[in-house]
Formats: C-alpha cells, structure tokens, sequence
C-alpha cells in the first residue's frame, strides 16, 4: 500500500495496476497456502460436479459453471485447479472494484487499493473460492457488468452496451436469482448518462443507445434460452425447473381456487404436508416428498412447470401485495437468532456427500471429499463469524450508496446514480426474490458495499479535462 503514490491523478498509472495486481495475487496465494480445503454445498455442487464430469446439463443450476469446472479442475486432473481459478476471478473482481472506485467514481487511489484488498479477504470471498459452487465466478461477471456500464459513461460509445448484455447474461447464467437486476441494469447506462451536468447528450442520441441496449439484452437473453433448451433438450428457458421455483417463491399465498381456475382438483392442497401459508416453509414446499411441487408433480407429470407458472400467476393477480408481505417475513428472519444459525450452517456444507460423488471425485479429481463436511478449515470459521458481517451488507448497502449518490452528484452525476440504483436494485432484489434466509445469497453486497464506502468516505480526486483524461 505505501508504495502507491498519493498524487492526485486522473488515470491512475499502468505501475499502480501493476503493483496492486501483485499485492492481491500475493494475498490470495498467502491464503491458498494457509487454507487449501475445498468445501462442497450437498445438490449445488454434487449437481455441478455431475455436470462437470458427464456434461449432463442441470434442470435447476447453472451448466456454464459446469463448464468452468471442467476448464479448471478437470484440465489441471485435481480439485486445487478450480480453487486457483476461482481465486484468480476474485483478484478480477478486486481490481475491478478498484477501478470503479477511481477511475469512475473519482477516489482517491490509496482508497481505491484499500478497498480492492479488503475485499480480496472478505470473508464470503475467500469462503466461496473454496466452495464448489458458482459465487465466485458469478460476483465476477456481475461486477463486470457494472463496470461496462460504467465505462459507456465514460465513453459515451454504444458497443459497450453490447458488452453490458453479454456479462448481464454470464450473470444470469451462473446466478439466476439475479435475473431482476440485471434486466432493470439494461437500460440504466443510457438513462443515467441523461442525467450529466453538461454532458452533450441528446434525446435523441439516449432514445438510440437505449433501443440498442433493448434489442442487445433481448437478442442475447433469447439465445441464451434457445441454447439451454437446445442443451437440455427442452422448450427454451433460463432453467427448465424455472416454474417450479416460482411457486415455491409464493407458495403461502396459493389457495385451492387457483388450482380450480388452472384445471387442477384444489383437494391436491389438502395432501401437502409443510404448513402452506408458513411463509418458513417455502423451501419445504420446494424440496420435501409431501411438499406443494412433488405433490403437484405427482398430479400433473409432464406439465408440472407449465401449471406451476399459471399458479403463481393466479395467486400473484389475486394477492399483488402479497409478495411484499412475504419479503418483509423473510426480512425480519435475518434478526432471529433460531433462523440465522441453523442457515449458516447449512450454507458452510454440513451435509455428506452421497457415495457416488465421492467415488467419482476420488477417481477423476484425486480428493478425497468424505470428511469434507465435518471440517471446520479456517475459512469455513471466518466465514461464520461473518455472518453478521454479511447481514450489515444486506442492509447498510443502500443507506451507503444513497451517500455516495449525494457526495457526487454535483461532480459524477451519472455514474453515482447508476452506482446508486444497481445497489439498491441488488437490496430489492434480494429482499423481493428470496424465500428463505441465505448468507450465500448476500455474495455480492460486499463488492458494491466496499464500492459505495469508498465513494462515500474516500478523498475525491480533482478532475481535469475529464471527457478527454478519462477516455
């Protein structure tokens, strides 16, 4: 850190880059050394690992994720190859942050470095570099994403609107429980870019960008689609089980009327066995023998995603609010000692891995994973004292970035909006879309969190000439 020079400084030098790309490849390595163990999340990763090593393509994950394993761990014959690769996206994802916080939003650098390295040891970080699970990856293309659109701004060229639609899907691809924010991210870039002090902006100029972030987001979601059903040998789809997920979302406000108006016998709702209207036991609904989605499968067969999505669509019309109120329920669970705990240890991968996923990593990946959820590794113990760490994320992102939206506005209007409205669509997101408590779920609060602190509390840099020093 004392080796970045303090000058103040528009473009920050290729030496800076240079010099912070080795102090965090430094402390990831530092942390490989001391902690090696690779943890596994039992569905998640026994799914991804299934799909790594037979290229079955996931009804319900991400197959890109798949892939990526195969690029890394099974290229390299050993497990430890995916942890390098995630911990390399982690360096990624620090210097793009980095960037973001000085070039974009103006910090200082020291501040920009400072909040690079503390994320590139931020618990959720170093914990998911060794899960076997798609965070890592996905946080990255995320904040890619952020930063495309950030550099249209800078720009003002439109193809970066193109490179917004395709990190936006890679996104989605590994994380699909951010599919809203990155369809609401789609056209903020343009609409932001309105809002400049002086910028020569005109309607009819932000009228063609955005018409070419619609046409590029749709185009690349479409194809998305068409090849995952190609793959999957389905209709296309973001994920085949996509309906079914859906109606575990609003499983307590579905009522026997709405399997009447779809053509289903409403008695079906008497045979389930998790309370329904327990806003707790949506997860239950989903997973569960006797829960709404296997005893509607066991009615409907085939059908089941197409009757599962008119269910929800019915239960959504006739209770608009009542997504809200389950959010709020979901919401206060984050403050209850009973939820939080028992989450956490579920999401650290307490469970054991079934005999054929460990056969099959002994014999392709040399690990030995039988013990892998009875050890507490360093990480694994950093990331659950965290977990409070993580709940200040969820909660304190959007009092930071409506901060650094006040804090510049007079000097970076449009990329501390855009910054602004990407954190708080990640809060409504997560608040709105989540059915249970989840830590694994808040992976990508602390890089926008350290972002927004950064533009809220670091020194700002002056700017000079700034169309033309930035371009």
């Amino acid at each position: 850190m004392l080796l970045i020079p303090p000058a103040a400084r528009v473009t920050p030098s290729p030496r800076y880059w240079s010099w912070l790309a080795l102090v965090l490849v430094t402390l990831k390595l530092a942390s490989i050394v001391a902690d090696p163990t690779q943890r596994f999340f039992l569905g998640d990763s026994e799914s991804y690992l299934h799909s790594a090593l037979t290229g079955w393509i996931p009804p319900d994950r991400s197959f890109l994720y798949g892939i990526f394993i195969r690029l890394s761990a099974l290229a390299s014959g050993d497990l430890i190859g995916l942890l390098i690769a995630q911990s390399l996206c982690g360096v990624a994802t620090a210097l793009l942050c980095a960037r973001i916080v000085c070039i974009d939003l103006g910090a200082d650098r020291r501040g920009a470095a400072l909040a690079a390295c503390l994320l590139a040891i931020e618990p959720a970080q170093l914990f998911y570099e060794r899960m076997v699970m798609a965070e890592s990856l996905g946080t990255l293309c995320f904040i890619a994403m952020l930063s495309c659109g950030l550099a249209y701004l800078r720009r003002g060229a439109w193809p970066w609107m193109i490179a917004v639609a395709f990190a936006g899907i890679a996104t989605v691809g590994l994380r699909m429980s951010l599919l809203p924010v990155v369809l609401g991210f789609a056209l903020l870039p343009p609409l932001a870019a309105a809002l400049e002090r002086g910028a020569r902006h005109s309607w009819r100029r932000t009228g063609l960008h955005l018409l070419i972030a619609l046409v590029s987001t749709g185009l690349v979601h479409a194809a998305y689609q068409r090849l995952y059903g190609r793959l999957s040998e389905g209709p296309p789809a973001y994920l085949q089980s996509s309906g079914t997920f859906r109606l575990g979302l609003v499983a307590p406000l579905v009522k026997p009327e709405h399997l009447q108006q779809v053509g289903l016998a409403p008695q079906l709702l008497q045979t389930v066995g998790p309370p329904l209207a327990d806003p707790r036991a949506r997860e239950a609904q989903l997973w569960l023998d006797d829960g709404l989605i296997a005893v509607l499968r066991r009615s409907a067969g085939a059908d089941t995603e197409s009757f599962a999505r008119q269910i929800t669509t019915q239960a959504l019309r006739d209770d608009p609010l009542g997504l809200l109120r389950l959010s709020l329920a979901t919401t206060r669970d984050y403050f209850v000692a009973s939820e939080t705990s028992p989450r956490m240890a579920d999401d650290l991968g307490t469970r054991p891995l079934s005999a054929g996923t460990l056969t099959a990593l002994r014999e392709r990946l040399h690990h030995d994973g039988s013990r892998a959820h009875e050890v507490r590794n360093p990480a694994a113990v950093y990331f659950e004292r965290g977990g409070y760490w993580l709940i200040f994320c969820l909660f304190a992102l959007a009092p930071l970035a409506l901060l650094a939206l006040l804090r510049l506005w007079s000097r970076r209007r449009a990329a501390a909006a855009l910054l602004a409205l990407t954190a708080l669509g990640l809060v409504a997101g997560q608040l709105l879309f989540s059915h249970i408590v989840s830590f694994r779920y808040l992976h990508p609060f602390p890089p926008l969190l350290l972002i927004c602190a950064a533009a809220a509390l670091a020194p700002q840099v002056r700017r000079r000439n700034t169309r033309n020093a930035l371009a």
